[in-house]
């Protein structure tokens, strides 16, 4: 509810007038401006009502003087005294003037997270946390589970998947503090079924508002061989190894060469000296090299072999047989989007293979 608080500042002294009651041309001057706040006394946020008080010096007789008269005039014709009671009125503004500067930041910062967000879905890594507003998804659902985290788990080409959170959150507040506090560390906070995404489909769901932030959370290092992805300085995956102690297996130094080259971004043929590691690791029979041969096998980047999704399946595939889970993962993935491909013979294979999935 808006207050009201009455601001008597004094503007000096005039001899313009007369006193009525004891023929005195000495009176101090006052302005007298009556301002709205909020809550903080002292922040007016603007002006309801302005009047000028008039006090004889002599006789200490109080007038008011109604603006715009001919006493009203005659006292503000010094220009440094008008000036100063314009300067007046405009200092109760302050709060308005707070208040649009406060307004203006906020929706500039929401806006820079609107695009940040955006290009994350453009160009999506795994661990990227998505919010999402289950107030803008169609189907019934308990009053209080209206906000909801998703986290990416993998990329396969184009294909993005999701691992949702078993928690539902009343208040996007407590949504972003369960996210800070930790939660998603627990190992029953995901769930194990994975829902795959195009990037179009990403962007629409963030266009209808259902995904409406992506948080990148940044890799750190705790401890002298330990990583950690951190939101705002909280840890929001548990740590991992940074480096393993180093065992010679066929295949391991090419596909490691293969994964520094890919991060040198200034190089423009990056693609194609790390497509060349990874295929004389996969042929080494190495499989985290088999998986990320497959990977730029499904790329849509310009360099030989790129596109070839028959390639990556068998690649994929002999990954899978040895039991390495990205590799199972990503097979499902592209054998979804393949009207050829049967699951069945996939998961048989495995089972010949004596392999756990």
């Amino acid at each position: 509810m808006m207050d009201y608080r009455e601001s008597t500042v004094n503007l000096g002294t005039t001899d313009k007038l007369r006193c009525p009651c004891c023929g005195s041309q000495s009176h101090s001057v006052n302005s007298v401006i009556t301002y709205s706040f909020y809550i903080i006394e002292y922040l007016p946020i603007f002006p309801v009502k302005r009047g000028t008080r008039v006090q004889c010096v002599q006789c200490q007789n109080l007038a008011d003087v109604a603006n715009n008269t001919s006493d009203s005039k005659l006292i503000f014709s010094d220009i440094a005294l008008a000036f100063f009671n314009k300067l007046r009125l405009l200092s109760t503004f302050t709060g308005s003037i707070i208040f649009v500067l406060l307004l203006s930041w906020y929706f500039s910062e929401e806006q820079e997270k609107h695009r940040q967000s955006h290009k994350y879905i453009n160009a999506p890594k795994v661990n990227d946390f998505y919010y999402l507003d289950y107030r803008k998804s169609a189907g019934d659902r308990r009053p209080l589970h209206k906000y909801r985290v998703a986290k990416v788990v993998d990329i396969t080409g184009g294909t993005v998947s999701l691992s949702y959170g078993n928690y539902f959150y009343p208040l996007k507040k407590s949504l972003t503090d369960a996210v800070l506090f930790g939660h998603s560390t627990n190992f029953d906070y995901f769930e194990k079924q994975r829902q795959n995404f195009s990037i179009a489909e990403l962007n629409s769901l963030f266009e209808q508002g259902f995904i409406y932030r992506v948080i990148r959370p940044e890799f750190a290092y705790i401890g002298r061989n330990m990583t950690v992805y951190m939101i705002d300085g909280h840890a929001v995956t548990n740590p991992t190894v940074a480096k393993e102690p180093w065992v010679f297996i066929p295949g391991k130094r090419e596909n490691t060469r293969g994964v520094a080259i890919l991060k040198v971004n200034h190089d423009d043929n990056r693609f194609e000296k790390a497509f060349q590691l990874f295929k004389r690791s996969a042929e080494l029979g190495y499989a985290p090299g088999q998986t990320n041969l497959a990977e730029l096998y499904l790329s849509n980047r310009d360099y030989e072999g790129h596109g070839n999704i028959e390639q990556a399946a068998n690649w994929l595939l002999q990954a899978a047989l040895q039991g390495y889970q990205p590799a199972i993962e990503k097979y499902r993935v592209i054998c979804a989007l393949e009207e050829s491909c049967d699951i069945n013979d996939f998961y048989q294979a495995l089972n010949e293979a004596s392999t756990s999935y």
